[in-house]
């Protein structure tokens, strides 16, 4: 009698995350069932709550855990390099990455439970972080601008496919992009 496949438990946490995040971007919360997240992501559906406890539990951690690239970019460069740096993170990351990343979920903010859930994480990581790091009474609401111009870019570049951006170079594009930012960066 063959022995029983050993299950990684990392491994199949990472899926369900994955697999969460690719059927919410594209279905919403309330299209998503774990039923269906569990066989996209090749596991049985009682794993959903092994792992996580719930559905809910699982949403709040695939949301919470995507966008961390993005995270130590803010964190860690410097502001004059900071829109160049984040730009280049937007245009590097594959279709396939994106898919299952932050700016797909920020574009499938359709859905009341999620809506709430980004606002949430994009509040934390990365109003706050960037704003924490300018200057001026303001600062939430320029790190907002910022990210929403780069998240824009991504929209209209991936998502929409618009002729200007989709065909513009990424140097021509970085140069616009730091010109804009640099006010919003200095206050």
């Amino acid at each position: 009698m063959p022995e029983p496949r050993r299950r990684d438990a990392a491994a199949t946490r990472e899926a369900l995350l994955g697999a969460a995040r690719d059927l919410i971007s594209r279905h919403g919360v309330e299209g998503t069932s774990t039923r269906d997240i569990a066989t996209a992501a090749g596991v049985n559906q009682t794993l959903v709550y092994r792992y996580f406890g719930s559905k809910e539990k699982l949403i709040t951690e695939a949301i919470d855990n995507s966008g961390t690239t993005g995270e130590k970019i803010i964190a860690e460069t410097p502001l004059d390099e900071l829109p160049r740096a984040l730009l280049e993170h937007i245009l590097d990351a594959s279709a396939a990455r994106r898919t299952n990343s932050y700016s797909a979920l920020l574009s499938s903010t359709n859905d009341d439970t999620l809506r709430e859930l980004v606002r949430g994480k994009l509040e934390k990581a990365f109003t706050v972080g960037l704003a924490a790091r300018l200057a001026g009474p303001d600062a939430a609401l320029r790190a907002e601008l910022v990210i929403a111009l780069l998240s824009g870019i991504a929209l209209l570049r991936d998502k929409l496919g618009t002729k200007a951006i989709s065909a513009a170079g990424r140097e021509e594009i970085a140069a616009h992009v730091e010109r804009m930012c640099a006010p919003l960066l200095r206050g």
